[in-house]
């Protein structure tokens, strides 16, 4: 924008721009340009230097007088305004001789060294900027002023001014909005340009770079993930192999708690076994004992010893059975004693298998712990390797976005290029053709069939045949130069403008379907509105019905007859509507609300707030002393009411009001009987009631 605002020469005079635009097409000689086309000066001293140049910037710079009289002939002739001319051979540049000003407070230089220019143009410089000073602010430039007598003009740097003399010119200035200030903030931009190109330089390096890295993060993040998903497998098969073993565990343990059973058994058998030994053994001593007797007695008596015969072979019979009996039980020893030994092998056995599996199943768990350890720091590296991932992602996208813009803003560059290089090389041909038409113009006749082809496109055949001769050649020659003038003020013409009007089309079209969107939405607006303002007016007109028709019973039986009524002033348009309440007590004639007693206002309201909570009932109430202004009666009525209301509806009532309390099913009430300490106070009267008899 900023570009173009320079290439129009916006901000300047239309006299400056018609000297400018003839010398571009070269119709005018040794124009160098405007003093702020010559000059470049840092953005912070842009005000100072624009303020102390004033009229002065817009100066024009021509090599000789001449040059600038040809100039002004130029504007004169064409009637295009006057400019101010700054010959270079003409001008003698002035310098600024005081002391001490580099001790002043608030000084800063000289405005002349304070801009950047070609050594040509010095002469002129110095003599608009050579007695200018350049200082912080207005206060300092005072002090400087009155120190010198006011012998030079000093400029502050946001344009406020002291002139030569003591008069002073200051007030707002709009920065960077100048001509100068435009200049000076393309070479800025253009300086952020080519900074911008290096570090879109630098960051596509970085990019690749990244790139590059991402690639290899990835890789390495692949490789992390199979040799995961190896270790993850690997884990699943330990946890397999860690399972088995504790199911071989456990059964091992199993067996080993039965053979303890079953050692613990034969213990006992052994031990029960043993002890029937001793018993026989004790009894084949009492029986040998007793068959030394017999035999004694066998002896001594003769007489009976077929009798003690039979009965020595029973004894021995029955000694032989407990022989027999007792190797049995021998045998059953020997045998339980074996096995006893093979269990308590296979105890110790059993326990060395244990000692062995819990050393395999401690190495698992160490290896799981260390598996787990592992999968964790991957897990972790997982996430730093993505979160850095997502930040390159980030610069990456990033990167593109600027790369994309400036591709396109180069792509635009180089079509610029293109066309330029198109249209220098239209010129160079178009040159070379006028050349050797110049050369071909020799001769007077070609020259004129030439001419009069070019120019009007007629053959000399068709020229004689239309042609007419001028009566005054002079008067049609000056006529023929005015016409040219004429089409030479029109300006150039607009190339752009098919650009231009492009893009006011899309702005347009665009607009205007913004447009067509904003007014289908409005419509869309209106049409909901008016569908909730038919559906509230329609709910609206049967609530209203519905708590007319309740006002008026409640009123009713509060009043203990009457009637009440509420009106609509305009049933048209119930929601703007005012609502007017008609009412009649018993024995009454009222026309206005106001000659109602307190009381039966206050009743009116709680039956108009009753009638409203039988059309939509709240579960929770809080009534304030709204009886306060109610005698015994209508308190007594009120209080039967809300007893009415309370199927669907809970109340809280604060009152002091007896026929109230009577019909609470809970009394609070609170107490201070020390001075300071509140005491609460608690009545169930509904349960008093009960456990009294008392029906409510």
């Amino acid at each position: 924008m900023l570009q173009e605002l320079e290439k129009n020469m916006e901000g300047y005079s239309g006299a400056v721009k018609k000297v400018i635009g003839e010398s571009k097409k070269g119709g005018l000689k040794g124009i160098h340009g405007t003093i702020s086309q010559l000059i470049s000066v840092k953005a912070e001293y842009a005000v100072a230097i624009e303020t102390a140049l004033g009229n002065a910037i817009q100066n024009i710079v021509t090599d000789t007088e001449n040059d600038a009289k040809n100039a002004i002939n130029f504007l004169k002739a064409g009637n295009a305004g006057r400019a101010t001319f700054q010959p270079i051979s003409a001008i003698k540049g002035k310098s600024l001789d005081e002391k001490g000003l580099d001790d002043c407070y608030g000084y800063i230089d000289n405005a002349v060294n304070l801009l950047t220019y070609k050594e040509i143009y010095s002469e002129i410089i110095s003599s608009l900027l050579g007695k200018v000073v350049v200082c912080e602010d207005l206060t300092s430039a005072i002090k400087i002023a009155q120190k010198y007598e006011h012998r030079f003009k000093i400029v502050t740097l946001d344009g406020q001014v002291i002139n030569a003399g003591g008069s002073m010119t200051g007030g707002s200035q709009v920065q960077s909005a100048g001509i100068l200030s435009r200049g000076t903030e393309i070479e800025r931009l253009k300086e952020k340009e080519k900074k911008l190109i290096a570090e879109i330089a630098e960051k596509q390096e970085t990019y690749e770079k990244l790139c590059g890295e991402i690639r290899q993060i990835s890789s390495e993040l692949e490789n992390e993930k199979t040799e995961l998903k190896g270790l993850q497998e690997e884990k699943i098969r330990l946890d397999g192999e860690f399972n088995f073993i504790s199911q071989q565990l456990m059964l091992s343990k199993n067996d080993l708690n039965e053979l303890l059973q079953e050692k613990n058994g034969a213990d006992e058998r052994i031990a029960a076994l043993e002890k029937s030994a001793d018993e026989k053994k004790a009894l084949t001593e009492s029986l040998t004992a007793e068959i030394y007797e017999s035999e004694q007695k066998l002896i001594s008596l003769s007489g009976k010893k077929t009798e003690l015969s039979q009965k020595r072979e029973e004894i021995s019979s029955e000694i032989s059975k407990l022989n027999l009996d007792v190797h049995v039980a021998d045998k059953d020893l020997s045998a339980r004693q074996q096995a006893m030994g093979l269990l308590k092998a296979r105890l110790v056995s059993q326990e060395d298998k244990d000692k062995e599996l819990d050393g395999e199943i401690e190495k698992i768990r160490n290896k799981n712990a260390e598996i787990e350890k592992e999968i964790e720091e991957l897990r972790l590296l997982s996430e730093e390797l993505h979160s850095d991932t997502e930040k390159s992602k980030g610069d990456i996208t990033d990167l593109h976005k600027q790369r994309s813009e400036k591709e396109e803003k180069s792509q635009k560059l180089r079509v610029l290029e293109r066309s330029k290089s198109a249209e220098r090389e239209g010129i160079s041909g178009e040159m070379a053709r006028l050349e050797e038409r110049r050369e071909t113009m020799q001769k007077d006749y070609e020259d004129t069939i030439s001419k009069l082809y070019d120019e009007y496109q007629l053959t000399k055949r068709e020229a004689e045949q239309i042609g007419e001769k001028p009566e005054d050649p002079k008067a049609s020659q000056r006529r023929l130069h005015e016409l040219k003038n004429s089409i030479r003020h029109l300006g150039s013409v607009n190339l752009g403008a098919i650009e231009e009007y492009k893009e006011v089309k899309e702005r347009y079209e665009f607009m205007s379907a913004q447009v067509e969107d904003v007014e289908k939405s409005k419509k869309e607006l209106i049409r909901l509105i008016e569908e909730l303002t038919h559906k509230m007016s329609h709910q609206f007109r049967e609530q209203f019905v519905k708590i007319n028709e309740n006002f008026n019973e409640t009123f009713r039986e509060l009043f203990g007859g009457g009637k009440a009524e509420l009106i609509l002033e305009n049933p048209t348009d119930v929601l703007e509507s005012n609502i007017d309440i008609k009412l009649q007590p018993p024995g009454k004639m009222v026309k206005r609300l106001d000659s109602l007693s307190g009381g039966e206002k206050g009743l009116s309201a709680i039956a108009l707030l009753f009638a409203i909570m039988k059309v939509n009932p709240a579960p929770f109430c809080i009534f304030d002393e709204v009886e306060a202004a109610l005698d015994d009666v209508n308190v007594t009525r009120y209080a039967q009411y809300v007893r009415k209301m309370t199927d669907n509806t809970q109340f809280i009532l604060i009152t002091h009001r007896r026929g109230t309390m009577e019909e609470a099913d809970m009394l609070y009430g609170i107490t201070m009987q020390e001075q300071g300490v509140s005491k609460l106070l608690e009545l169930k009267t509904a349960e008093l009631a009960k456990k009294m008899g008392i029906t409510q």
